[in-house]
């Protein structure tokens, strides 16, 4: 095997990412997440302090980086300016000097200060450019202090802003690049000698500013009519770009800024028109790819040699993600291998986002992962720069254990125990100190001289005693002028400092659902390569239905054709035969009771009910036309939705528009006429379901309410809020529990999970998740076996499971137990248009499969199963394989169920094999073993009899070992060497 193979394998390619617990975040306040320009990350951090947009419009919010928790009452507002503010940076030399930009052209450069527990804020200048337009982007020069860049309509301007008086105004630039249209994003090259713009025009420009003020290099970039941005990928010669092409597809490209005649590779996402924001960490080449309105974050290894752009596995948020920027390398957790950290900007709050390397052990330093880092000291000073001068910043290590090694660098292990002093050092314990904003001071005599990368201006920074940080030998690092006494900052920074609250219990859960895998069938199970599939159809229509005979998909055509493909048959699909419906297709449904029937709703407002013979539909015939029945009403308008009834035979509900009056039908299918019929909507109706008896009906209607009816007598139960937005949502009834599940979107088109109790719905829904801003429809799937509800949508990657805590109320959630808990969800590399699910009796239980998923895409429907990780699949797991309903048994006929007969639940059926073991009887057949070792004499000697055993087992392999070399020696004895054969004739 080729050795270049595993060369080219990363050392971060297993790398994983997830949301901060929730006290690590920044919660108990509302960003905005509404940015001024398309350019602008809504949160920048430094060393020091995070500074975000403030909901109060033009201001900016500021807060102490290392306060995390409750932080509503620590945050600090800056009112920049007059206007809204429309970007700002903070200096990567200095972390408390914070520039701003404004909607009008005005750019402000701040110094932030701490004096115990208040913050202030000094004006140091102010920057006129002269456009009168938005500043679109603020871009700090990489290696020289006081060089900003600023982008304001067509023009880029390179400001020297050192060595200006306190409160002044700057209004020359030092340099001027003009473009022809309105410039979208500035990014400088890692070493500071060239600059990239990206601009309206669809161009990707680069200059040389001190050499001249037009292009050095430009190309068409990405053709689509939004806004495009680029990083420069550290010192290399490489360009990052993300933008949309002429199809409105999102795509991100890598160019060789040498030759940009075509991009050295490119890759199509998806037609979202969300905006990505590129984040490049320098240190590990991975470009982080969070987008606006969305949960998942991806993220792209970045190389200079072929493959030069590698996906890795994307990882979702806690929600969705307005805007982000990556955490300073010397912030990082080391000793818990995290690589990197975002920032999220959330509707909730900011959250962080780590981002792992899995390693077996925590307790050393692995230099492998953590290159040596750029120190937040400038190489240049800008008169240097503006001369034509360029240097390295220098680097510094990461390993906390190294000597010099500055305090940021300590506080990576901050979650690390500190070593036990010996007895004879021991102290009684004495109360931590309160934290403070400043740091004590040490007389100078006590202390060495500063070290060279203190900031004198950044308490945070400030190096520890005695200490000389490592620092390159290529470059050269200026002592500081104004000399400052050392200080040691108070031990309680070596942790975060938390927000008192009162203790909530039950806040944390764990699902045992938390390790759910989804593993594709082998190829051959899968439905390939078939064409002509329909994805046009309402919202409210499923794509796909399936039972254990058939499978059911909608096909482009006229007359509204639906696909039947026989389960048993999978593999490379040809011909499909289909049913066509005369009309434009609305929905469609098996009969549980019996696969063979299937049942459509089309535009002509009929219901048709099909049977498919046994052996399917005839490939070489043409296409079925002829329903075996129809089923309509005078006034029957508009079909939204049917669906059949969870345990009475030959019964079908339907949802239709009715001319402006809103109706819920009742179907016999024996007597082919409408039984109940439900009025009393004020709108259209999205979406309805059955109790689990099949006595109740709850619905969600265009009028933004959610209702329940009885289903005999048509009488309304319950109404409550639904959904703030008028697009199309999705209920479901959560088994046999009292809580309805409703998906859709809130104000601002975020797509929510809404959770109702069904006996009193006008206190509104008990719970809320929010998901992500998208436009897709979420559809829900539940399971009542495992209280899982998965939900999907058209387009999207990525499908997420929760647990429901069935038995949660409303209290609880006050008591800050959500009734949502996260589990694993399911990510393919394409985009899933709908999934549809067996019933359990098909579930393989000997690899404790949990679900038998049917995902479809563009042109094909994956099997996917759906199970547990287990060690012991010998036996019947029945803690996650309780007796299940037999969905495919009813327990009344038509005629009962509309008699008024009590209706009853469904049969349950056991899902353990015969002649398997279950595991709760083997564990209660199994003699539990006493434990051992109660106290330390117990412990030690049974560590020292496992020393003696073990010594044993040495003893008796180097006796054997010496055995085998007698042996040998005997042999030799025995066969001596005569010479007769050569030595090449021997085989190896």
């Amino acid at each position: 095997m080729s050795k270049r193979l595993f060369a080219s394998f990363s050392k971060y390619r297993n790398s994983v990412g997830k949301p901060a617990k929730n006290e690590d975040a920044y919660t108990d306040f509302k960003p905005s997440t509404s940015p001024s320009t398309d350019s602008s990350q809504l949160i920048k951090v430094s060393h020091s302090w995070i500074a975000f947009k403030h909901a109060n419009g033009g201001a900016i919010g500021v807060l102490p980086v290392e306060t995390v928790g409750r932080v509503g009452s620590d945050i600090q507002v800056l009112g920049a300016h007059g206007s809204g503010v429309s970007d700002w940076e903070f200096s990567p030399f200095d972390a408390n000097q914070l520039i701003t930009g404004s909607d009008q052209g005005e750019v402000k450069v701040w110094s932030i200060s701490k004096d115990g527990d208040s913050v202030s804020f000094q004006l140091d200048l102010t920057i006129a450019s002269g456009t009168g337009k938005a500043i679109e982007t603020i871009a700090h020069h990489p290696t020289a202090r006081g060089i900003i860049a600023t982008a304001s309509n067509n023009i880029v301007q390179i400001w020297d802003i050192t060595g200006k008086e306190q409160g002044s105004t700057l209004s020359t630039a030092s340099y001027t690049l003009t473009h022809p249209n309105v410039v979208s994003s500035v990014t400088w090259k890692a070493d500071g000698t060239l600059l990239a713009t990206t601009c309206k025009d669809t161009k990707i420009r680069v200059f040389d500013p001190r050499q001249q003020e037009t292009p050095t290099q430009e190309c068409l970039g990405h053709p689509g009519n939004r806004p495009s941005r680029a990083v420069w990928v550290g010192e290399k010669d490489l360009l990052f770009t993300v933008g949309f092409n002429k199809m409105r597809e999102r795509e991100f490209a890598l160019w060789n800024t040498n030759d940009l005649n075509k991009p050295l590779d490119l890759k199509r996402m998806d037609s979202s028109n969300s905006l990505m924001i590129p984040l490049y960490d320098e240190d590990t080449s991975i470009m982080f790819l969070p987008s606006r309105g969305e949960s998942i974050v991806r993220w792209v290894e970045v190389a200079d040699a072929a493959p030069y752009l590698t996906e890795g596995v994307a990882f979702s948020s806690q929600g969705s993600v307005a805007g982000a920027a990556l955490v300073p390398k010397q912030l990082m957790k080391v000793m818990q291998a995290e690589i990197a950290r975002l920032l999220a900007v959330t509707p909730n709050g900011i959250w962080p986002l780590n981002f792992n390397v899995p390693r077996k052990s925590y307790l050393d330093f692995h230099a492998d992962i953590f290159p040596d880092t750029k120190a937040p000291v400038a190489a240049l000073e800008a008169s240097e720069w503006l001369s034509g001068e360029n240097k390295e910043v220098p680097r510094v290590s990461l390993d906390p254990g190294m000597a010099g090694k500055p305090v940021w660098a300590q506080n990576a292990t901050r979650q690390l125990p500190p070593a036990p002093l010996p007895a004879s050092t021991v102290k009684p314990p004495t109360p931590a100190p309160a934290p403070t904003s400043a740091p004590t001071a040490v007389p100078a005599k006590a202390s060495p001289p500063p070290s060279p990368l203190s900031t004198p201006s950044t308490p945070s920074q400030a190096p520890a005693q005695g200490a000389t940080p490592p620092v390159s030998s290529s470059p050269t690092v200026k002592e500081e002028t104004k000399k400052e006494p050392v200080v040691t900052p108070p031990t309680s920074r070596s942790q975060p400092t938390l927000r008192q609250s009162p203790l909530r219990l039950g806040t944390q859960q764990a699902s045992k659902f938390r390790f759910l895998t989804f593993k594709p069938y082998h190829v051959s199970e899968h439905f390939e390569s078939i064409s002509g599939l329909s994805i046009s159809t309402l919202p409210e229509c499923n794509l796909i239905e399936i039972n254990n005979k058939f499978l059911a998909l909608p096909l482009h055509g006229t007359g509204g054709r639906i696909g039947i493909l026989k389960a048993s048959e999978p593999g490379r699909v040809g011909k499909i035969p289909a049913i066509v419906c005369s009309s434009d297709l609305l929905g469609f449904k098996f009969d549980p009771f019996n696969p063979n029937l299937l049942v459509t709703a089309s535009d002509d407002t009929k219901i048709k009910g099909w049977i498919i013979p046994e052996d399917g539909l005839n490939k070489e015939e043409n296409d079925v036309t002829k329903p075996e029945w129809v089923l309509s009403a005078p006034t029957m308008d508009k079909i939204s939705t049917i669906k059949f009834h969870p345990t009475a035979r030959d019964v079908l509900l339907s949802a239709s528009m009715d001319r402006d009056d809103p109706t819920l039908r009742l179907w016999n299918l024996k007597e082919k006429k409408a039984e109940v019929t439900i009025k009393g909507h004020k709108d259209a109706i999205f979406s309805c379901d059955f109790n689990h008896t099949g006595s109740k009906i709850v619905s969600v209607c265009r009028d933004k309410r959610i209702r329940v009816w009885d289903a005999l007598s048509s009488k309304l139960l319950q109404e409550g809020p639904g959904h703030d937005s008028v697009r199309s949502c999705r209920v479901l009834w959560l088994g046999e529990s009292d809580l309805v599940a409703s998906v859709g979107f809130g104000r601002g088109s975020q797509r929510e999970i809404l959770l109702y109790d069904s006996r009193d719905l006008q206190q509104g829904p008990i719970d809320r998740k929010l998901m992500d801003m998208s436009p897709g429809v979420l559809v829900p799937h539940y399971d009542p076996d495992t209280s899982v509800l998965g939900v999907s949508a058209r387009g999207d990657r990525v499908m997420k499971h929760f647990e429901i805590l069935i038995q949660g109320t409303k209290e609880d959630v006050k008591g800050g137990k959500s009734l949502f808990v996260d589990v694993a969800s399911l990510e393919q590399g394409t985009l899933q248009q709908d999934v549809a699910y067996l019933p359990k009796k098909y579930n393989n239980v000997q690899e404790i499969e949990l679900s038998k998923m049917y995902r479809l895409t563009y042109n094909s429907v994956e099997v996917i199963r759906v199970c547990v990780p287990r060690n012991k699949k010998e036996y019947f797991q029945d803690d996650i394989f309780p007796v299940t309903d037999d969905v495919e048994t009813p327990t009344l006929e038509a005629s009962e169920f509309f008699a008024g007969k009590t209706v009853t639940a469904l049969k349950k059926l056991d899902l353990c094999p015969s002649g398997m073991e279950s595991l709760s009887h083997h564990v209660a057949m199994t003699p539990s073993t006493p434990q051992q070792g109660g106290n330390s004499l117990d412990k030690f000697l049974q560590g020292k009899q496992q020393v003696a055993d073990d010594e044993k087992k040495r003893l008796a392999m180097e006796r054997m070992f010496e055995t085998a070399k007698e042996s040998k020696a005997d042999r030799d004895t025995l066969v001596p060497d005569t010479g007769i054969i050569d030595d090449d004739e021997w085989d190896d």
